[in-house]
């Protein structure tokens, strides 16, 4: 177990980095780098120097529990950053307690539906339902129409995302005509689009993942239907989309707390250092600022307690707060970060133009004292 008296920070990001999710895990390494690298380059945290260990959890549950366990007892990690999959944070999260270890969980995903939303050691650092999908389908339906079309994968962060969208489209006056789901990582749609097309809704609401976003897109296309009903795609990322046409995208609608195009200083400087570090064409997606903000997030909690213990970690980060690439954040209550969101469509270059940005909402407070 790590201690206040070790001279190194160590951060353990277990994440996926590989198995189809290689743009969403090693993006949020790089992220994380560089935040590390600008406090480093500030005599570090508590007069330590902070480092990150990365571990590959294969987006499998059982081997990010095995991940995190020895992140923690073979690698010291004051605190851990990851997983992404809800599956693999489920089951991280069931090991915290024992450990003893915050983790930073900088990803979107169910919110107060999650069973483990209210897990003292896990802080959740990316988007939930109240502050995306609440402002985003009235928008959908002024813009669109009443009718939406929800295709998911056949698990517990598309399931739980779209009761929140039903209850946004009944709360909004309008109709959820179909609700399917389909098993992880299907890449074949062709039978599937005949039956939206059938529906035709105003809207397709996707929740597919890995490499079934660039597939539909693909198919769709294939099949002469793109035009007939606005497209969200909430995993349709960039490094995911681009396996795809860009004819086949373009117009796609996506809602989240970070998005490249992001207009302030702090995410121009960062930004320009990606690119000088990982090259012009190196992946920045919705997964990249969470991770940079996720660290910024660590900086201010250590400030705060004044040690880097875990206990002392984790008390930092209840009401920590960031003025960073994603504008200003702050954890408020539940362990969940306040933070707006902001909507995107893909361009015919396959990156994503900020069309609407929507006001910060506070976590629900559902958890009292954790």
């Amino acid at each position: 177990m790590s201690s206040s008296g070790n001279e190194v920070l160590t951060v353990g990001a277990n994440l996926p980095l590989s198995q189809g999710w290689e743009p969403y895990g090693n993006t949020q390494v790089r992220a994380a780098e560089i935040a590390i690298e600008e406090i480093n380059d500030n005599g570090g945290l508590d007069g330590k120097e902070v480092e990150l260990v990365v571990e590959d959890n294969q987006v499998d549950p059982q081997t990010a529990r095995q991940m995190a366990e020895r992140l923690v007892s073979e690698k010291n990690a004051n605190v851990l950053m990851g997983p992404i999959s809800s599956a693999t944070r489920v089951a991280t999260s069931s090991v915290l307690e024992r450990l003893q270890v915050p983790s930073l969980y900088a990803s979107q995903y169910e919110g107060p539906a999650a069973d483990d939303y209210c897990n003292k050691w896990m802080f959740q650092l990316g988007d939930i339902p109240s502050q995306k999908i609440e402002p985003l389908i009235p928008w959908l339906i002024e813009k669109h129409g009443e009718s939406f079309y929800l295709l998911g994968d056949d698990y517990s962060w598309p399931k739980q995302t779209n009761e929140a969208v039903k209850q946004a489209v009944d709360n909004n006056g309008g109709e959820v005509l179909e609700e399917e789901y389909v098993s992880l990582d299907t890449t074949d749609f062709t039978s599937i689009i005949p039956r939206i097309e059938q529906e035709d809704p105003d809207v397709l609401f996707m929740t597919v993942t890995g490499g079934g976003p660039a597939a539909i897109q693909n198919q769709m296309q294939e099949q002469g239907v793109r035009d007939q009903f606005a497209q969200v795609g909430l995993a349709h990322g960039q490094g995911v989309i681009q396996g795809a046409s860009p004819e086949a995208t373009e117009g796609v609608y996506s809602c989240h707390a970070y998005l490249e195009g992001i207009e302030n200083d702090a995410n121009t400087e960062f930004i320009e250092k990606y690119r000088n570090e990982h090259g012009e064409d190196a992946l920045v997606n919705y997964f990249t600022g969470p991770a940079y903000n996720a660290i910024k997030l660590l900086e201010d909690a250590v400030d705060r307690s004044g040690g880097t213990s875990p206990d002392e970690i984790r008390e930092g980060l209840q009401g920590a707060s960031a003025s960073s690439i994603m504008g200003e954040t702050e954890i408020e209550s539940d362990n969940q970060m306040t933070v707006g969101t902001f909507l995107g469509q893909v361009n015919s270059e396959q990156k994503y133009e900020i069309l609407e940005s929507f006001d910060p909402v506070s976590p629900s407070g559902s958890c009292g004292d954790i």
